[in-house]
């Protein structure tokens, strides 16, 4: 069975970013140019990213450990910084859900988004995502947690500009979610 726990120790910022960086390359990586993922990483997959991830007090942060205590997924939350329009000011953001391709189909997806969500629930409404354009398999599970696409915008992958899908849940007024 994979565990999930929240995580406040800044040690473990070099298991995220390593994790991190080794499931971006082995899913995205073919579709740039080997500067432009080297850039990326060490911009938005870096210890230190991660390290002030897990100390800020704003945004909390999720691993997934094997039985044999391997790290094979995490999720970030905290406030939105993404560039959508009329975004609230209590507004927060799904900001990263990686799985390991060894762990993927077991459902550890889903079970890293309820947490994440339960979580952002709790501090912020609405809630935002950014998603690849292609990542079909990952919008359709956003999709069945409420999610829909409110904007397009480019994300930037080193150099190179990434159309992406911002997406949003929004709470109801009976205090259930969309």
């Amino acid at each position: 069975m994979i565990s999930i726990a929240e995580i406040t120790d800044p040690a473990l910022a070099v298991t995220l970013a390593d994790l991190g960086a080794a499931t971006f390359s082995r899913t995205f990586g073919h579709l740039y140019k080997p500067e432009d993922v080297r850039l990326f990483l060490t911009e938005k997959h870096s210890a230190k990213t991660y390290r002030d991830l897990i100390i800020d007090n704003q945004s909390a942060v999720w691993l997934a450990r094997d039985p044999g205590g391997e790290a094979v997924g995490y999720a970030v939350a905290g406030p939105c910084r993404l560039p959508a329009p009329d975004m609230p000011d209590n507004s927060g953001e799904l900001l990263r859900l990686y799985v390991s391709e060894a762990a993927r189909g077991a459902g550890l997806g889903q079970r890293l988004l309820g947490h994440v969500l339960a979580w952002l629930e709790a501090r912020y409404d609405p809630i935002y995502l950014s998603v690849y354009s292609q990542n079909h398999g990952a919008q359709r599970l956003y999709k069945r947690y409420g999610f829909e696409k409110v904007h397009d915008y480019l994300f930037m992958v080193g150099n190179h500009a990434d159309p992406e899908f911002i997406m949003k849940r929004k709470r109801q007024s009976s205090g259930e979610y969309a």
